[in-house]
């Protein structure tokens, strides 16, 4: 079965969410943050803050072009849309899945030091521009989008397998 790919803002539960959905379908879980950090050895804050933005960029490119996503629900890191070729790769290989938080949420969610995240792009635009920026990427990448606001990671779930029911 195609694979399932969730993409959203640092914070968005595309880990906590992906978890679930893939022990929920019997699916492997890949998390391409945890996949650097087990083929690396640094976290995407070590890369980003010693070998920059765009060696950690090319580096979720290249791991994400390396995997087989068949029976997958595989969480990339928020940046992986700034790779035209690998979400090339993931359209055509999974389903692409928008989890959308508004503002404020992710503010929350990231609490008062983001910059430990390795988020690409965040100190250099602030957290409000980025999200301006990736928002409209997030949505034109999708084929569908889940609100999260408010709402139970069970019941996130169950709107994604609703969806995947009418792909079928």
């Amino acid at each position: 079965m195609k694979g399932i790919t969730l993409i959203g803002m640092p914070g968005s539960g595309k880990s906590t969410i992906g978890k679930k959905l893939a022990e929920r379908l019997k699916f492997r879980f890949v998390d391409l943050d945890e996949l650097i950090k087990e083929k690396i050895g640094r976290s995407h804050a070590e890369i980003l803050e010693k070998d920059g933005r765009d060696a950690l960029i090319n580096l979720e490119n290249q791991l994400t072009l390396e995997l087989n996503f068949e029976n997958t629900i595989f969480s990339p890191g928020g940046s992986i849309i700034y790779s035209l070729v690998a979400m090339e790769k993931l359209r055509a290989e999974t389903t692409v899945i928008y989890l959308e938080l508004p503002l404020q949420e992710i503010q929350k969610r990231l609490g008062k030091n983001p910059n430990s995240r390795g988020i690409v792009g965040l100190q250099e635009n602030g957290l409000d521009n980025l999200y301006r920026e990736r928002t409209p990427l997030y949505q034109k990448f999708a084929l569908h989008t889940v609100s999260c606001f408010n709402t139970s990671d069970q019941q996130i779930i169950e709107s994604i397998l609703v969806f995947l029911r009418t792909l079928e």
